[in-house]
């Protein structure tokens, strides 16, 4: 869905964003059916490029469309991981699914404001960019702290 969202608004990409969507769904699928996470993360990988594609002023949705990338990602590396167990507390379920999406949402908030004062500066500087290099590091600082913990 992600992929279809981009896709139909690649402008002259158009071929190409389907195309890469179908690759990423297809990766999805190999993924899940040889119970192995590296095609899931390639064409999580594809989505991602499938963004860049655009080239156009909307630089406020791509937190967006990361943090759904994020969900896309650990949702099916988490359902090949539980494959293989027989009994699954539904209580453990439910804290992970909500943990994952306030990992996901403190991502897309984050990224969300280092994308609006980007595109709030009237002209690139020195100080804006160094706000949103911190602002990267301090997101990715976060998410990897709230994965060690779950």
């Amino acid at each position: 869905m992600l992929g279809a969202i981009v896709a139909g608004d690649a402008g002259r990409s158009v071929a190409l964003a389907w195309t890469g969507a179908g690759l990423a769904t297809l990766l999805l699928a190999c993924g899940l059916a040889a119970s192995s996470p590296a095609p899931v993360h390639c064409g999580v990988a594809v989505l991602g490029a499938i963004l860049l594609l655009r080239h156009s002023d909307r630089l406020l949705l791509a937190p967006l469309y990361g943090g759904g990338l994020l969900l896309v990602a650990e949702l099916g590396v988490r359902s090949i991981e539980l494959r293989g167990v027989g009994l699954i507390d539904p209580g453990s379920i439910g804290t992970r699914l909500g943990v994952l999406v306030a990992v996901a949402a403190v991502g897309v908030c984050a990224g969300a404001c280092a994308a609006l004062a980007v595109t709030g500066a009237p002209s690139r500087s020195l100080l804006v960019t160094a706000a949103g290099a911190i602002a990267a590091v301090a997101v990715c600082a976060a998410i990897a702290l709230a994965a060690r913990r779950s």
